[in-house]
């Protein structure tokens, strides 16, 4: 039996065949899901991969030159469900044509040229060269902020694995041209490019799937740091990322001023017009202060009426006038059932030689606060490191 055994090329398109197969089945039971627009085409990628290898053996078989057609479309399409899959997932929108095109024009382009055989596969290279490319420096320009670096790097040695791969047919076309053209025939010509792509493909499935995992994660790390209902930070984002900006402006020497806001009589809002009705009153002030924030603030709601604003670089001064436009626009765009304003207090504290962390930071802004609701409501108070001081 052993003596019989040969271990061609045949046998190796095979067993990557029935792999690709595994691969299919075990990747959309994973993470097929109808209403992920990017798991679809991924899964739809890894099909056509397998019916780009099955058209080899039937294109030899036959001697077909329409199969081979059908197999640069089938390959190319596979690097385009790929790339769509991926810039799906990184949230960027795309157009049908975006992923249609390559195998499409391939196709069209090889008919129109009436290639055959051999020169149909080298100009299927030509274009999976362009799209791989493509692929692997959108990865590298967009994955960062949705996938790890580990990912991205999984991504990219795998696409550029599968570059080397198409690009080893032309190579093959220089030292071995009697061999490149017939794909299954034996020896270097096939058999390094083959394996090249074997590797590239995995590769790019555990990118895949390694990528679904970050997403997971990332969708699991906002839930745990992000209040549902108004959109803002937590109390425990507050805490561990207010720690880091405090740490942060003592380091530079730079303002640090914090914003402790609470809504005036919520509980009697609840009360008169139900939970629903305070609901939309906190999604709004919630909304209002995102408005408002600058890009490096940090905006948490920290208790059911109370909201903390974290400002790098403002005094107290001016957190004093964004506390004022947050009260003009919250005059404007929400009214409670009877016509009233929502109105709220304010306590306001600059960080100063006397804090010794976010903690101590907070608490003098909620003493401040503290002074606010008894000064009457409706104000905002300005502590100092040797006094405060009422702002109507």
């Amino acid at each position: 039996m052993g003596a019989n055994f040969q271990l061609d090329m045949t046998t190796l398109i095979v067993a990557r065949i029935m792999g690709l197969v595994v691969l299919f089945i075990g990747v959309t039971v994973m993470t097929l899901q109808r209403d992920r627009r990017e798991t679809v085409l991924f899964c739809g990628a890894l099909a056509m991969a397998v019916l780009g290898w099955a058209a080899i053996i039937a294109a030899v078989a036959t001697h077909n030159s329409l199969i081979t057609v059908l197999y640069a479309g089938f390959v190319t399409a596979t690097v385009s469900l790929q790339g769509a899959a991926l810039a799906t997932l990184f949230g960027r929108r795309i157009d049908r044509a975006w992923f249609l095109l390559p195998p499409i024009a391939a196709m069209a382009i090889a008919l129109l040229y009436r290639l055959q055989g051999a020169d149909i596969t080298l100009f299927g290279a030509v274009v999976l060269c362009v799209q791989l490319v493509w692929t692997c420096g959108f990865v590298v320009r967009q994955g960062a902020p949705f996938v790890r670096g580990r990912t991205s790097t999984l991504l990219v040695v795998g696409f550029v694995v599968s570059f080397v791969s198409a690009a080893m047919r032309f190579v093959g076309e220089v030292f071995w041209p009697d061999l490149i053209r017939d794909p299954l025939a034996s020896g270097p010509a096939n058999a390094l490019p083959f394996l090249a792509s074997y590797i590239g493909t995995l590769l790019i499935t555990l990118g895949w799937l390694s990528a679904l995992k970050d997403r997971a994660e990332g969708a699991l790390a906002e839930l745990a740091f992000k209040d549902e209902l108004t959109g803002l930070a937590n109390r425990r984002r507050f805490h561990e990322t207010g720690r880091l900006l405090w740490l942060r402006a003592k380091r530079e020497s730079t303002a640090l001023t914090l914003l402790l806001l609470d809504i005036d009589h919520f509980k009697a809002v609840n009360d008169r017009w139900g939970h629903g009705e305070g609901d939309r009153v906190l999604r709004i002030m919630g909304q209002s202060i995102a408005e408002l924030c600058r890009t490096g603030d940090l905006a948490a709601r920290v208790g059911g009426e109370e909201f903390c604003l974290l400002l790098p670089g403002l005094d107290g001064r001016n957190a004093h006038r964004l506390s004022e436009q947050l009260r003009e626009r919250l005059e404007e765009c929400l009214r409670l059932p009877d016509g009233s304003a929502v109105r709220f207090s304010a306590g306001i504290a600059q960080a100063g030689l006397q804090d010794d962390s976010v903690d101590a930071l907070y608490r003098r802004a909620d003493s401040a606060l503290y002074q606010a609701k008894a000064s009457g409501r409706d104000c905002a108070i300005i502590s100092a490191s040797d006094s405060s001081r009422a702002v109507a």
